[in-house]
């Protein structure tokens, strides 16, 4: 902005200055054309009048065409001829300035007989000169209101807006844009708000899918489960003689009954791992980033949010340091633990703090609310478990889970713990300081 400024100010300066410049050269010139026109002539009604010995009018009235066509524009409008009152010998004279000359008139003794005044119209040279600078004054005004528009209606907002994409696309569930009647991005702010509720609901369905996919998954494994214990109590019954007929083929048809459950143990392993593994952890990308830059991030999303829901929330950092992780993956599981505070908190507060020990980061998200029993805490971070506080609230029971894989994937660890002096919940996030 401040460039843009510089230069049209710089533009129209110059062309302010080569305007001046330029007028003034051209009425020095018509002065100095003029000047000497009028000694020409005035030189001239001298010397016929000591020549013809006619009055200096006659003179003037007789030569003017010839003047006119000699002289051109240069010649005055007006050339009139003053007789002197009195027989003061004192040279007087005027120069020529832009519209008017007046010099003396001397006969052949010398003496003064008069004065000749020459006058011309007014040049319009001033008037263009006064009308240009004018002109080029209203014109920056014009300009620089223009430009101080675009820049504080369109510049300053849509830099403001212009990161909003990529922190939707990183993080899916964030902050909705203020409603704006501009006319500029009015429809863009309405289109970004509905994208950000599509993908929400998207998110939402697609966690919904996984469960429902995992459950099916464990529900398979589990059943696999029975008939291959069925099948290994069979096999141990033939195996010990309990069929005793034909021995050498029921021996060699539970030897494959063996083969076959064994096969099924491993898929109902793989099955059960799958199930266990599958929480969707996005990809980690690792940079390096302020610390203090993703507490603002977090402040940022919640501060409104949290507002409108009149719970009291603080973000506290005091350091820093730079990290060396992924932003967008901490403040993903960040964001989780905020929504299961804001989901079975009881809305007294909620409190976030960034601090360094020792060789690591860590994160702290304490919120008021029931307390979980201290023989649920080890299962918190298990895939599909709700606590007992969770009977009336919607959930699928992964979300902390995708907190704890998301951290270990991160080379970190999460802890939960119950601080009973303040009926508060507190989770732990520590990431190694790399």
């Amino acid at each position: 902005m401040k460039k843009i400024i510089i230069t049209l100010a710089i533009i129209l300066a110059a062309a302010a200055i080569g305007l001046n410049i330029g007028c003034k050269k051209i009425m020095q010139t018509h002065i100095s054309r003029r000047n000497v026109a009028i000694n020409r002539i005035n030189s001239e009604i001298t010397s016929l009048m000591s020549e013809s010995g006619d009055d200096a009018e006659s003179i003037i009235s007789a030569n003017m065409i010839k003047w006119a066509n000699e002289y051109g524009d240069d010649l005055p409008e007006n050339i009139r001829f003053i007789p002197a009152k009195n027989d003061d010998k004192e040279v007087f004279y005027a120069s020529v300035d832009k519209s008017r000359a007046l010099c003396t008139l001397y006969d052949d003794k010398g003496e003064i007989t008069g004065f000749i005044e020459y006058r011309y119209i007014e040049d319009d040279i001033g008037y263009v000169l006064l009308v240009g600078n004018i002109v080029i004054i209203v014109s920056f005004l014009i300009i620089l209101i223009q430009t101080l528009y675009i820049w504080f209606a369109v510049i300053v907002p849509f830099r403001r807006l212009s990161d909003y994409p990529e922190r939707l696309a990183r993080l899916r569930d964030i902050q909705k844009l203020p409603e704006s009647r501009s006319r500029y991005f009015g429809r863009y702010i309405w289109g970004m708000n509905m994208l950000s509720d599509v993908l929400a609901s998207s998110t939402k369905r697609i966690n919904e899918l996984e469960g429902q996919r995992r459950t099916l998954v464990s529900s398979i494994a589990h059943g696999v489960k029975t008939p291959v214990s069925n099948i290994r109590l069979y096999t141990d019954a033939v195996r010990t003689g309990l069929y005793s007929s034909e021995h050498d083929m029921i021996v060699s048809i539970a030897d494959k009954i063996d083969r076959n459950t064994e096969k099924i143990e491993v898929l109902a392993a793989e099955l059960m791992k799958s199930s266990a593994s599958s929480a969707a952890v996005s990809e980690i990308e690792i940079n390096r980033f302020s610390v203090m830059a993703l507490a603002e991030l977090v402040k940022n999303e919640y501060k409104d949010r949290m507002a409108m829901k009149r719970i009291p929330f603080e973000v506290e950092c005091s350091i820093r340091s730079v990290m060396e992780s992924d932003k967008y993956a901490l403040y993903r599981t960040i964001s989780q633990i905020l929504e299961n505070a804001v989901k079975y908190g009881d809305g007294k507060g909620i409190n976030v703090s960034f601090t360094k020990q020792d060789d690591s980061f860590c994160i702290s998200v304490r919120n008021h609310g029931e307390l979980l029993p201290e023989k649920e805490l080890p299962y918190i971070f298990r895939s599909y478990w709700r606590g007992s506080n969770a009977a009336d609230k919607d959930g699928s029971g992964i979300g902390m889970y995708v907190v704890s894989e998301t951290v270990k994937a991160l080379g970190g660890k999460v802890y939960v713990r119950r601080l009973e002096e303040t009926s508060e919940m507190e989770f732990v996030i520590y990431i190694e300081n790399t």
